[in-house]
């Protein structure tokens, strides 16, 4: 019986079901998604069954518009998940099924196509083996067919497409059917992302006692191409493809296979682990924490496939991408079950050449999280396993400490910091008497705060380990003329906003504060956003030879900044060695804080606030109270300058003195200080008596 005859003939159960399906086919994605909802929860009679298998006959023969092929899709997957297969297979339904599957996947909207794979992996779990091969030279050859023709597509082409093909990955959201014409020229390679889907579909619904029947060399073969492709949507549906593979121990065990296959998947993984996109490198990782789940073949252990995966595993645990770089944690820890500090040690080699190779990579976020590894195994390996490498990795991160790239440079300078304390002798023996100290200098006065404060830090952790009294009196040198470098401070001021708000480490970033006229300028309007880890800002690595920036594209520092990066190496002086904080060093903090006639001023006094409680923790109670009243009068101004972040600095800073010296004795030298404001600002933060 036709679906016109049955219409006829509807009860009002049949009305309210074909209602139901006719919101399967409506142009708004919420109302698909109630109709799916709906006939999900419907127990369908062997009646009813018949009334929508007619409807979706219907629906794929008319290919009036994608909302009704993409409906009557939708309604036959729902059909083959609830009902029971042999009905559907009395009704006549799969039959038609079969074939017109295959058919829809000429269809110009690409949620069809994804829907269509969908469909054929549903009938491949049910009817098994016999369609799957059936179904598998279609599959291929529209695989082969697009690879061939887009191996060299430009890749502006896959550019274009972004916004459909994450439509595509997630099937979530609408597109009228005159969008489609924006991205005509770029079907070619959209349609191999759907029929690698296609094929993942069949894969992962087929049982495993029928795949193991199937030769899978093309298949693995097809795959390796398509993570190699020039779109990188495609390289990620690859790795989801691959991952699908692995988890059903099928993707290495041909009993005649001759090649290593084994290996030449962790290959292709570490691959793209090292991809320059963050949503393939998701997918690889993926497709590595599956690998690992498994069992090694026969004949094969981890130990085989363990440097080649290693290095990028331990790497992308610093990578921007919040997303990457957690799971990537994750999968380090169950892989290395508590053993990743030996087995790093174990493929040391394997993994500095990685680390180096990855520092110079064209994205600006790779280098960063290179520079973050490298600084990882110089602190937390046998000093004695990393002697062979001191060259290497010095010549390395001397290039990235030059880096267009801020969190390049810094990450840079604090492995650099750990390195050169750990091996100050071999720093020398390399051609660095002065243990790099113009290049962390230069970083001491970075217009970025997060800059200056790893590198005052690594300042300090170098001198302490080497005990170099002309080397520490250079620093000392450039604290006072650095300081005394505040007279020359312009009223108009310009800095970076504090590491308070926006933190450091990765994926972390500081916002430029702009004042006055810079405020409008319309370079600061209506300019292009780059996401995460994207190739597009094209910042350009260091210079080979020495690491020399001249010529990046940055505001040079003002005074202010510069002076806010000598009171940061005098906080981490009196941390190293407190011994050697003088009353000259602090009388130096005390004068840079009478200079309060530009805009940023606050911004210094809030760094103040923080040396101070270094200063309190670490200094003598004895030589600490000597300078306490000018000390308070700091805090009073921060607090004056009504700054949050200054004032909350000002508030921790009176916290930690209270705590070192009591809060009565607190107390007692602010309500009696010499300078009524000190008290008028200062005794409402006090806790109460």
């Amino acid at each position: 019986m036709s679906y016109s005859s049955l219409v006829a003939i509807q009860t009002m159960e049949a009305t309210n079901l074909l209602s139901t399906l006719e919101l399967l086919c409506a142009p708004k994605k919420l109302d698909r998604e109630k109709g799916e909802d709906q006939l999900n929860n419907v127990s369908l009679t062997s009646g009813e069954v018949k009334l929508v298998s007619s409807w979706i006959e219907e629906k794929l023969e008319g290919l009036s518009n994608w909302e009704d092929v993409f409906g009557g899709i939708t309604a036959a997957i729902i059909l083959l998940r609830n009902v029971d297969y042999r009905l559907l297979v009395d009704v006549g339904i799969v039959g038609k099924l079969e074939d017109q599957a295959v058919e829809c996947h000429d269809n110009p909207e690409f949620r069809v196509r994804i829907a269509a794979g969908q469909l054929m992996g549903s009938l491949c779990r049910h009817a098994g083996l016999s369609l799957f091969i059936r179904y598998l030279p279609t599959v291929i050859q529209g695989v082969v067919t697009n690879l061939e023709r887009n191996t060299e597509a430009p890749v502006s082409e896959a550019e274009l497409s972004l916004r459909e093909l994450n439509l595509a990955k997630e099937c979530s959201t609408n597109l009228s059917s005159s969008s489609l014409s924006i991205f005509h020229d770029t079907a070619g390679w959209k349609n191999l992302e759907t029929w690698m889907k296609c094929l993942q579909e069949m894969v992962s619904n087929l049982p495993s006692k029928d795949f193991i029947k199937v030769d899978r060399t093309i298949i693995l073969e097809l795959i390796f191409k398509a993570v190699q492709h020039v779109n990188r949507f495609v390289r990620e549906t690859g790795y989801d493809v691959l991952s699908t593979m692995i988890s059903r121990h099928l993707c290495y065990t041909e009993p005649e296979a001759k090649e290593a296959t084994y290996v030449n998947v962790a290959t292709q993984l570490a691959k793209g682990l090292s991809d320059n996109w963050s949503q393939v490198r998701m997918a690889a990782s993926r497709a590595v924490r599956t690998l690992f789940e498994v069992d090694p073949p026969s004949g094969y252990t981890r130990d085989d496939i363990y440097p080649i995966l290693l290095p990028a595993m331990c790497l992308n645990r610093y990578y921007v991408a919040e997303g990457v770089r957690i799971y990537s944690q994750d999968t380090w820890c169950r892989v290395t079950q508590g053993e990743g500090r030996k087995l790093l040690g174990q493929y040391l080699v394997s993994a500095v050449d990685y680390y180096i190779q990855q520092s110079d990579a064209d994205n600006h976020a790779v280098r960063e999280a290179s520079c973050a590894s490298m600084a990882e195994i110089v602190t937390k390996l046998d000093p004695n396993l990393l002697l062979p490498c001191v060259s290497k990795l010095l010549d390395a991160l001397i290039v990235c400490f030059g880096d267009e790239s801020w969190p390049v440079r810094d990450a840079a300078c604090v492995a650099l910091g750990s390195l050169i304390s750990t091996f100050p002798n071999e720093t020398r023996a390399a051609g660095y008497d002065n243990l790099m100290a113009t290049q962390f200098l230069r970083n001491l006065s970075d217009s970025i705060p997060s800059v200056r404060d790893g590198a005052a830090k690594s300042i300090a952790a170098i001198l302490k380990s080497v005990g170099d009294q002309n080397l520490f009196q250079h620093y000392i040198n450039h604290i006072v003329e650095k300081i005394d470098g505040l007279s020359k401070q312009p009223k108009e001021s310009h800095g970076a906003e504090s590491s308070r708000v926006s933190g450091k480490g990765p994926g972390a970033s500081h916002v430029t504060v702009h004042s006055g006229d810079a405020a409008h300028d319309s370079r600061h309007t209506d300019q292009v956003m780059y996401s995460c880890g994207s190739l597009a800002p094209k910042l350009q690595k260091g210079r080979k030879g020495g690491g020399c920036h001249n010529g990046l594209h940055q505001r040079a520092s003002e005074p202010w900044e510069e002076a806010d990066g000598a009171i940061r190496l005098i906080g981490q002086i009196s941390d190293k060695f407190p011994n050697r904080v003088t009353d000259d060093l602090i009388e130096q903090l005390l004068k840079g804080c009478e200079h309060r006639n530009y805009t940023h001023y606050p911004y210094f006094l809030e760094t103040a606030c923080d040396v101070i409680v270094q200063l309190c923790n670490h200094l003598e109670k004895p030589q600490f109270k000597k300078y306490m009243d000018a000390f308070l009068e700091v805090l009073a101004t921060a607090v004056e300058s009504k700054l949050p972040l200054a004032v909350n600095a000002a508030s921790e800073c009176l916290k930690s003195i209270g705590n070192r010296f009591g809060p009565t004795v607190l107390r007692g030298r602010i309500e009696s200080h010499i300078n009524a404001f000190v008290s008028e600002n200062l005794v409402d933060l006090l806790p109460p008596v």
